[in-house]
């Protein structure tokens, strides 16, 4: 993927404060929540490496509660978006795929860091500990007016 477009997509989920992350309700409306953005370098240095293996193909990763409703709707309907953003640049890049749910330890212990204990206090084996994993099968970019879009 050399597209300048999916560069500078990752160039903005690389700085980007938060995910949004839509799932389908059990209704069929869409449900939207800022999810943390694991791939933002400055929040989380200590993942930089482990993230950066995957971002020729976009494959993005979120940490949630299995016991939370998102989950339950993924369980339900695995299509998902996951929107990037810088509001003072206008720059918005958005991720649309099926997005499963990682039991693979390994990955989870690469992507656990100590103080999310607050949130998952049995700490990254825990039953309530999960990860997501996107891998896009499509991309849109929204950038300086310009709009462009890539099937995967």
């Amino acid at each position: 993927m050399d597209n300048e477009f999916i560069k500078q997509g990752l160039e903005l989920i690389k700085k980007a404060d938060a995910a949004y992350l839509t799932t389908i309700d059990k209704n069929g409306f869409p449900s939207t929540r800022a999810m943390l953005n694991l791939k933002n370098r400055k929040q989380f240095p200590k993942l930089v490496d482990f993230m950066s293996q995957f971002d020729n193909d976009l494959t993005l990763f979120f940490t949630t509660n299995t016991s939370s409703t998102k989950v339950s709707q993924i369980i339900n309907n695995a299509k998902v978006s996951v929107y990037y953003c810088d509001s003072k640049s206008w720059h918005g890049f958005m991720c649309q795929g099926e997005i499963e749910i990682v039991n693979d330890k390994s990955i989870k212990h690469s992507i656990w860091l100590d103080e999310w204990k607050i949130y998952y206090p049995d700490g990254k084996d825990s039953d309530d500990y999960a990860i997501l994993k996107l891998k896009p099968s499509y991309i849109k970019s929204y950038y300086q007016f310009n709009q462009s879009d890539l099937v995967l």
